[in-house]
């Protein structure tokens, strides 16, 4: 049986900082946190788990260029040293 808390969804209304449409109301952002801590804490946890999950990102991005460049160096490499002999 799963616990209930892990299938808590909290719906988290955010203002948006940005310029106020004709109406004079600034929009408002819906965002969906799924999390087994009370909703005061679930803003927290999600922000956390953002930057979790961007610094992976850009690190796996890294690599993968880090790969490609290694692999065409290693073509280069060994392309010039068939012309060569």
């Amino acid at each position: 049986m799963l616990w209930r808390g892990l299938t808590q969804v909290t719906n988290i209304k955010l203002p948006l900082f940005s310029q106020a449409t004709h109406t004079g109301q600034c929009g408002l952002l819906h965002v969906l946190l799924i999390s087994s801590l009370p909703q005061h804490a679930a803003l927290p946890l999600s922000l956390s788990l953002l930057f979790v999950v961007a610094s992976l990102n850009i690190f796996l991005v890294l690599l993968n260029f880090w790969c490609s460049a290694s692999q065409l160096l290693l073509a280069l490499t060994q392309t010039a040293t068939n012309w060569l002999s």
